[in-house]
């Protein structure tokens, strides 16, 4: 009879006003250990933010509130690095797996830390100096005294093997999958009613990152709707009032063509990509790129940047074109509008490719990585 083992899953870098791949990657991958795992005991460690995560419940999983609320970072270092090994070592805990680029640099166990890219090397714009430092330094850390690595993407296994000096036997991929794997089962939604929208429409998502490229796909979508009159484009999340953006839109007499959604909540998500006429992926850096799944999944035809691990993720359900070039992100958007033949084979190229494609899939390869002796 296998023995059971006593597993901690650190999520104490989930903050609740926040959103992203991380949070979806830690919801999902828990969520598909509790259907897959049985034998083993499970620790769930979660801030004070996090009581009410949407996480299945099992008997052999349970949830554990570490007292601090997660709304500095500065504050959860110094949990997480100096209070937190306490709680470790009376848990007696045979593997920890941390899943927020950071864990304790002093584990009482083995440690395993999940490093999803190097985004803070790449484009450190997107935060203070100070926080990327901290950041830099404390993910340098865990590439040394953690005892596996797991990250999302090949490509982002050989930028974290160069980067940080790790080898590349130490990590592990294990590929996400889209937001919701149950994407068959799209809600039919009028959303053009519940938005407002009165004419066919591109999509994409408009986080104010710089790395996300949305000013290039605003200067595209200007030569393009020099061609194309009647297609307006929908940029989907909070923008944070980015008075730099709004100006440029201005300036290219564009604000009766593009439209902000503000938060949009998870069920009305897939039926705006799905009732699209294309979804765009213009970043310059990506880790892995759920959205492109996600985009797949719905039936829609992709435009998709070839930076990073996009490729990787998008294989040949998407046409690509370099985030650098503004006329070739025009060009692909337009032969994929114009050129119905085309449509047709990236759906259906898109809708093979996002079926290779598992959160089960994501918790196995996890699962693999769990049993190990060294």
């Amino acid at each position: 009879m296998k023995q059971s083992r006593t597993i901690g899953i650190n999520l104490l870098y989930m903050n609740r006003r926040l959103s992203g791949g991380s949070i979806t990657y830690g919801i999902n991958l828990i969520n598909e250990l509790i259907k897959l795992d049985t034998t083993n005991n499970y620790i769930i460690y979660v801030n004070k933010d996090c009581i009410d995560l949407p996480i299945l419940t099992s008997p052999n999983f349970k949830i554990k509130v570490i007292p601090f609320y997660n709304k500095v970072v500065y504050v959860r270092y110094f949990w997480e690095q100096f209070l937190f090994p306490f709680y470790l070592l009376k848990d007696n805990l045979d593997v920890l797996h941390s899943l927020g680029y950071v864990g304790p640099v002093f584990c009482p166990t083995k440690h395993i830390v999940s490093i999803l890219d190097l985004n803070y090397k790449r484009h450190a714009d997107s935060m203070s100096y100070s926080k990327k430092v901290l950041l830099g330094s404390m993910v340098k850390l865990m590439s040394i005294f953690s005892n596996k690595i797991v990250t999302i993407s090949e490509f982002s296994k050989k930028e974290i093997s160069e980067g940080l000096n790790v080898k590349e036997n130490k990590i592990t991929v294990t590929h996400l999958s889209g937001s919701n794997d149950k994407y068959e089962n799209i809600a039919e939604i009028d959303i053009k009613y519940l938005y407002n929208i009165k004419s066919d429409y591109i999509i994409a998502f408009g986080s104010p990152s710089s790395h996300k490229n949305i000013m290039g796909l605003i200067s595209a979508f200007s030569n393009l709707q020099k061609k194309c009159t009647d297609v307006i484009l929908i940029l989907v999340g909070h923008q944070h009032n980015n008075n730099e953006l709004q100006d440029y839109i201005v300036s290219l007499d564009l604000k009766d063509k593009i439209v902000f959604t503000g938060f949009v909540p998870d069920e009305q998500i897939f039926p705006l990509i799905k009732t699209s006429k294309l979804f765009v992926f213009p970043s310059f850096y990506e880790g892995f790129g759920i959205p492109l799944l996600d985009a797949q999944s719905t039936g829609t035809p992709v435009a998709c940047s070839t930076a990073a691990s996009l490729p990787e993720v998008g294989n040949d359900g998407a046409l690509y074109f370099n985030p650098e070039d503004i006329v070739e992100m025009e060009t692909v958007m337009l032969k994929i509008l114009r050129d119905d033949s085309l449509r047709q084979d990236l759906i259906r190229k898109g809708l093979i490719n996002r079926s290779g494609f598992s959160w089960k899939k994501t918790a196995e390869k996890t699962l693999e990585c769990y049993n190990f002796n060294n």
